[in-house]
């Protein structure tokens, strides 16, 4: 009698894991790369992503790029951090790539600049970050301060349920951005380069919020790199 009540548990486990495997699943195929890129989250079309006022005027670097060994680290004292940007320059869709980062949602951008601006001075010892928005400061030396920002090339929200149950890809999470650092006083650039970051597993498929993070200290060490 143990055995078989064991063996009906047993069924009934597997039963109910199966359905949700298979509604995963079901829901990646009703629309394609473009329902795996949505996840559960709402586009950036539907809220406006331009950055905030405040903070610094420098929205793209102004000059040439500087030589190597041109910025230092003890030359800069602050970071003024941009919320990235979306779309490409002239407003076309030129790709599936760009058609996906047109999806990021204004609360993951802005979950994006806390989070680098928090890993700056992890990464880059002796700087400290601020946000460029409303009721955050400019650093307060222009001549000592950099400018961080970028442009969303690539986005993936994922499906922590089709990593965990699926795994092989399935509901992986993508975060690719045209990042630059550039001096607040003149606008010369610094560096410029893609940071990517993907999660196609951990713990239990891999929480979203530690992509963010991962993200996050792949672009301060960015910074920290720049100013060697």
């Amino acid at each position: 009698m143990k055995t078989a009540n064991l063996v009906a548990r047993l069924g009934g486990a597997c039963l109910c894991l199966s359905a949700t495997l298979a509604c995963a699943q079901d829901a990646s195929r009703k629309e394609g790369w473009w329902a795996e890129v949505r996840g559960e989250e709402s586009p950036a079309a539907e809220a406006a992503v331009e950055a905030p006022a405040g903070g610094t005027e420098l929205t793209q670097p102004s000059g040439a790029l500087l030589p190597p060994g041109a910025a230092s680290r003890g030359a800069f004292e602050c970071v003024e951090v941009r919320r990235f940007e979306v779309g490409a320059g002239d407003g076309f869709i030129t790709s599936k790539e760009t058609a996906r980062a047109a999806t990021i949602p204004q609360a993951r951008l802005d979950d994006l600049q806390r989070a680098v601006a928090g890993q700056v001075p992890e990464k880059a010892r002796g700087l400290r970050a601020t946000l460029v928005g409303p009721s955050w400061p400019a650093c307060p030396d222009p001549e000592r301060a950099l400018v961080l920002g970028g442009r969303v090339v690539d986005y993936k929200a994922g499906n922590q349920a089709l990593r965990y149950f699926v795994g092989f890809g399935a509901g992986a999470q993508k975060f690719a951005v045209e990042v630059w650092l550039a001096r607040k006083s003149d606008g010369a650039l610094v560096a410029r380069d893609e940071v990517v970051d993907r999660k196609v597993g951990g713990w239990l498929g891999g929480q979203s919020e530690k992509g963010v993070e991962d993200f996050a200290e792949k672009v301060g060490g960015f910074v920290r790199d720049s100013l060697r």
